[in-house]
C-alpha cells in the first residue's frame, strides 16, 4: 500500500511538472528567442517517477545555419538600401550630367553657325556654370553619403558593445547556475536569453561562437578577432580615420583596459560589413568617377579653348579651373606638416582614372606610387622617383608619373623612409571645379592661324589649316608652338608656302628666309618635322603647333601666306573642334596601365549609372535570395524549439488525464487503507 501511495504521489507531482512545463510553453508562443521547453525523468530502481529537468529543444547545427543566414542578410539589407540611395540619385534627371552636357554641346553648335554673336556664347556660358552646378550639387550629395555612413556605423558599434558586455554578463550567470543547480544546468530561459543576444549581435556582424567546458559562449568574429573570451571582452571605437579624418574607423580594446588597437574589417559581414562593403566598393568609385568625369571633360575644354582665338583677338584661355588638393599623410609619418599637392597636368585629364593612390618613400628623397581601387592594389608600383630640389618644382608625365598625375613637394624638414600618403585626385574634384570664364567673348571659337590664298594665283591650289595641336608659347623646356603669346607668330615660324619650279613646296618665315622643303602637299609640317627640320632637342614634337595642307593643283610661283588671326569675325573653325569633344573619345577606360581613351563624356556617364544601378539591382536580387534563405533557416530551427499550439494542446491533454488518474491511483491507497483501517478495528 505504501509503494502504491508513494507511485500516486510521486505521479501526481510528475504529472503536475508536465503541466506547468506545457503551459510556459504555450504562454511563451510569441516570446522572441524562446526554445520550447520538455520535463523528463529518471526512473526510481523502485517505484514511481524520478527527478525531474527541464530541458530545451533545439538543434545547434540549426540554429548556427540560422545565425550565418541572419549576418549576411544584414549584410545584403545594408548593402542594398544605401546603393538604392545612389541609385535613385543618379536616375534623377534633374541632377543628370548627361542632359548638362548635351545642352552645352548644343549651344556650341549654335554659336559655330554665329561665331560673331554674342548671345549663342553667352548661352554657353550660361549652361556651362549649370553643369558646374549639377557637378557640384551631384557629387556633394554623394560625398553626404560618407557622412550617413560615419552616423550609422557608430550606432551601430553602440549597439553592438552593449550586446557584447550583455553576453559576457549572461555568460557569468550561466557558468554560476551550472554550478548550483543541482542537475549542473543552467536554466533554459538563461540559455535562451543568451541565444537571442547572440542572434542579434550576428545582425550586426558575421560570428563564430564556440562554447567551452564551464558553458559560456566564446566569440570571434569570421577572420578570427576575439570579441567575449574567458576572462574579458572586448569594445569597439569609432576613431576619425588615418590618413582621412572625416571617414570613421573601427578601433577595439578589451575590457581589462588594454590600448586601443585597429580592427580588421575585411569580411566583417552583418550591418556593419554591409555599411563598410557599401563605403568601399559603391560610394568611393561613384564619388571618384564623377570626379574623373569632371576632369576630364574640363581639360578637354581648356586645352580646345586654348587652340582658337577669342572675339577679343587673344588666345584661349581655361573655361574651367581644375581644382588641385592635398595629398593625406598618415599618422606614423615623420611630421604631420610634410605637405604634397596633388594636380593633374594639362592636357592629360584624358588619362585620368577613378583610382586612389598609395605614396610610399623608400628614402628622403625618392617614392613610389602604387594604384588602389576598392581598398585592391591596381597594377604595378611606378617609380621610384626623385623628388625635385626646388618645392615650386611639379612632378608629371615627363618624370613618369602614372595617369596623369601632377605632384609637387614640401617637406618640413626632409621626408623619412617609411612616410606615407595617400592621393586622391579625383575625389573632390566633382565638388570644386568652378567656371573660369565670365564674358562670352572669352569663348575662342576662331582659328589662331589664317591661311590666305592671294587672288593672284595661278594654280587651283587650296591651302587650308587642317588642325592646331599646341599655342603652348611657354618654350620651358622646349619650344612647343609658333605662337608668341603676344598676338603674333615667332620671326623665325612658317610664315609662307610657296609652289616652286621644281614642284615642291618651299615653306618660309616672315622674312622670306627658307625653312625647308617638301614634295607633298599633305600634313607639309609635319613633313618638316619628320626630316628635322626642327631640332628635337630644342623643339616640342607637335611644332610649330599647327598643320597646314594644299590641294588642288598649283602653278609654280603661288604662295599660301599663314599669319595669327588677330581678326576672329566668321570663323568658327575652333567651335567646330569644340563641338566634335562630344562624340570624341576623350576618357579612359579605368584599366591599370592603359591610358588609351575609348569613351565619350555620356559613354562614361552612362556606365557610371550602370555601375550603380547594376550595382543596386544585384544586391536587391542577392538580399531577395538570402531573405528566402534565412525564412528556411529560421523554420528548420522553428521546427525543433519553436511552439507547436496543437502539439502542446495534446499535451495538455494527455497530462490532464494522467494527472487525474494519479489523484486516484492516491484515492484508491487512501481507500485501501481505510479498508484496512476498518477491519483492525472490528
Amino acid at each position: 500500500m505504501s509503494s502504491l501511495l508513494q507511485i500516486g504521489s510521486s505521479s501526481l507531482l510528475g504529472n503536475q511538472n508536465q503541466l506547468a512545463t506545457t503551459s510556459n510553453n504555450i504562454a511563451n508562443l510569441n516570446t522572441p528567442g524562446y526554445s520550447r521547453q520538455r520535463t523528463e525523468y529518471s526512473s526510481y530502481v523502485e517505484w514511481g517517477v524520478g527527478r525531474p529537468q527541464v530541458t530545451r529543444l533545439f538543434d545547434q547545427f540549426a540554429i548556427d545555419q540560422f545565425r550565418r543566414d541572419t549576418s549576411e542578410h544584414s549584410r545584403l539589407k545594408a548593402l542594398s538600401d544605401n546603393t538604392a540611395v545612389l541609385d535613385t540619385l543618379f536616375s534623377d534627371d534633374s541632377t543628370s550630367i548627361a542632359k548638362g552636357l548635351d545642352s552645352i554641346f548644343s549651344r556650341l553648335h549654335e554659336a559655330s553657325d554665329d561665331p560673331t554673336s554674342l548671345t549663342p556664347r553667352q548661352l554657353v556660358i550660361s549652361d556651362s556654370q549649370a553643369l558646374v552646378d549639377r557637378m557640384q550639387s551631384l557629387s556633394d550629395r554623394v560625398l553626404e553619403q560618407e557622412n550617413v555612413i560615419n552616423d550609422e556605423l557608430k550606432l551601430q558599434l553602440n549597439e553592438t558593445n552593449s550586446l557584447i558586455k550583455s553576453l559576457h554578463d549572461i555568460n557569468q550567470s550561466v557558468v554560476t547556475s551550472k554550478k548550483t543547480e543541482v542537475n549542473g544546468q543552467a536554466s533554459p530561459e538563461l540559455l535562451d536569453e543568451r541565444d537571442e543576444i547572440v542572434k542579434k549581435l550576428a545582425e550586426k556582424l558575421n560570428l563564430q561562437p564556440l562554447e567551452d567546458n564551464s558553458g559560456a559562449i566564446l566569440l570571434n568574429t569570421q577572420n578570427g578577432q576575439p570579441l567575449v573570451t574567458n576572462g574579458h571582452y572586448f569594445q569597439f571605437k569609432a576613431v576619425n580615420g588615418d590618413p582621412d579624418p572625416t571617414r570613421t574607423q573601427i578601433e577595439i580594446s578589451a575590457s581589462n583596459g588594454s590600448a586601443n588597437r585597429s580592427f580588421n574589417t575585411n569580411d566583417l559581414g552583418g550591418e556593419i560589413g554591409g555599411l563598410i562593403e557599401y563605403r568601399k566598393t559603391v560610394l568611393d568609385e561613384s564619388v571618384n568617377s564623377l570626379g574623373q568625369l569632371a576632369i576630364a571633360y574640363a581639360d578637354a575644354m581648356n586645352e580646345q579653348n586654348k587652340k582658337g582665338v577669342t572675339l577679343d583677338g587673344d588666345l584661349g584661355e581655361d573655361v574651367f579651373n581644375i581644382p588641385t588638393t592635398k595629398a593625406l599623410g598618415f599618422d606614423d609619418n615623420s611630421s604631420s606638416n610634410h605637405f604634397i599637392e596633388v594636380g593633374i597636368e594639362d592636357g592629360k585629364g584624358g588619362s585620368v582614372t577613378n583610382f586612389d593612390y598609395e605614396l610610399t618613400f623608400t628614402s628622403a628623397t625618392e617614392y613610389t606610387v602604387q594604384a588602389y581601387q576598392g581598398g585592391d592594389a591596381v597594377g604595378n608600383t611606378s617609380g621610384p622617383f626623385t623628388i625635385p630640389a626646388n618645392t615650386t618644382d611639379t612632378q608629371a608625365s615627363a618624370q613618369g608619373l602614372p595617369d596623369g598625375l601632377e605632384l609637387r613637394f614640401e617637406a618640413d624638414g626632409a621626408f623619412a623612409q617609411g612616410d606615407k600618403f595617400l592621393v586622391r585626385p579625383t575625389r573632390l574634384a566633382g565638388v570644386q571645379i568652378d567656371l573660369n570664364i565670365n564674358r562670352p567673348e572669352q569663348l575662342a571659337l576662331a582659328a589662331p592661324i589664317t591661311v590666305e590664298n592671294p587672288i593672284a594665283n595661278l594654280g587651283s591650289g587650296d591651302a587650308k589649316l587642317t588642325s592646331v595641336s599646341s599655342t603652348d608659347s611657354s618654350n620651358t623646356p622646349l619650344n612647343m608652338s609658333a605662337f608668341d603669346g603676344a598676338g603674333n607668330l615667332d620671326a623665325d615660324a612658317p610664315a609662307k608656302v610657296v609652289y616652286t619650279l621644281a614642284e615642291e613646296y618651299e615653306v618660309q618665315d616672315s622674312t622670306g628666309a627658307v625653312i625647308g622643303t617638301v614634295t607633298d602637299g599633305n600634313n607639309i609640317m609635319q613633313q618638316l618635322r619628320d626630316a628635322g627640320t626642327w631640332p628635337a632637342g630644342s623643339h616640342g614634337e607637335n611644332y610649330p603647333g599647327y598643320e597646314i595642307s594644299v590641294s588642288g593643283k598649283p602653278e609654280p610661283g603661288d604662295e599660301f601666306n599663314l599669319a595669327y588671326n588677330s581678326d576672329s569675325l566668321d570663323d568658327n573653325f575652333n567651335a567646330q573642334q569644340l563641338t566634335d569633344l562630344q562624340s570624341s573619345d576623350t576618357m579612359r577606360r579605368n584599366v591599370s596601365g592603359s591610358e588609351q581613351n575609348t569613351l565619350t563624356f555620356n559613354q562614361a556617364y552612362s556606365n557610371l549609372i550602370g555601375f550603380v544601378g547594376d550595382t543596386a539591382n544585384r544586391a536587391n536580387v542577392d538580399l531577395a535570395a538570402s531573405e528566402s534563405l534565412l525564412s528556411q533557416s529560421e523554420a528548420r530551427v522553428q521546427n525543433v524549439a519553436g511552439v507547436n499550439l496543437d502539439e502542446e494542446a495534446a499535451d495538455l491533454i494527455k497530462f490532464e488525464q494522467a494527472y487525474n488518474a494519479s489523484a486516484r491511483i492516491i484515492t484508491v491507497a487512501q481507500t485501501i487503507f481505510d479498508s484496512l483501517l476498518a477491519a483492525v478495528r472490528t
